[in-house]
């Protein structure tokens, strides 16, 4: 992580005396297809950050919430959300990475990813779970049809 944040915004209710800070960075290493740059919501102020981009916010100390505001039917999939508490002084790192699946809209974590985010390796089961399934299914689909043909051609020419 570098030292070097190129933005600097700050919450209301924040003081020089009594603030803690939050480096938001949006991680380019996966993007969506339709567009890189994405809102963000910090304690219900809003913010927009393009894929590489980071800022650090300054934040009044207590409970901090970091919301991904992706466009999605949010009462069926939940945005990516980061509840946490901070202290005067404190400087929190949070990483945004969008996903690699169609479905899935990213993870806010406190430290950079490397390979799958929890939310893609429980996707990467799921769909492990569904391929396992349909292949059984196929398998005692053709059983069946096997043994039909086989005791068809046991019985000789009619």
């Amino acid at each position: 992580m570098s030292e070097d944040v190129p933005a600097f915004q700050a919450l209301p209710g924040v003081t020089p005396e009594n603030s803690a800070f939050i480096d938001l960075y949006y991680d380019p290493s996966v993007t969506f297809i339709w567009g890189n740059t994405l809102s963000f919501s910090i304690n219900d102020g809003q913010m927009r950050l393009s894929a590489g981009q980071s800022v650090r916010i300054a934040v009044p100390p207590g409970p901090v919430r970091v919301v991904v505001q992706v466009l999605t039917l949010s009462f069926i999939t939940p945005k990516p959300q980061l509840d946490f508490v901070v202290y005067p002084g404190q400087v929190v790192p949070v990483f945004y990475r969008a996903s690699r699946f169609k479905n899935n809209l990213g993870s806010l974590t406190f430290q950079r990813l490397d390979g799958f985010s929890p939310t893609e390796r429980r996707d990467l089961s799921t769909m492990k779970v569904m391929f396992t399934v349909i292949l059984g299914m196929m398998i005692l689909t053709a059983i069946p049809i096997a043994l039909l043909f086989w005791f068809l051609s046991t019985l000789g020419p009619p």
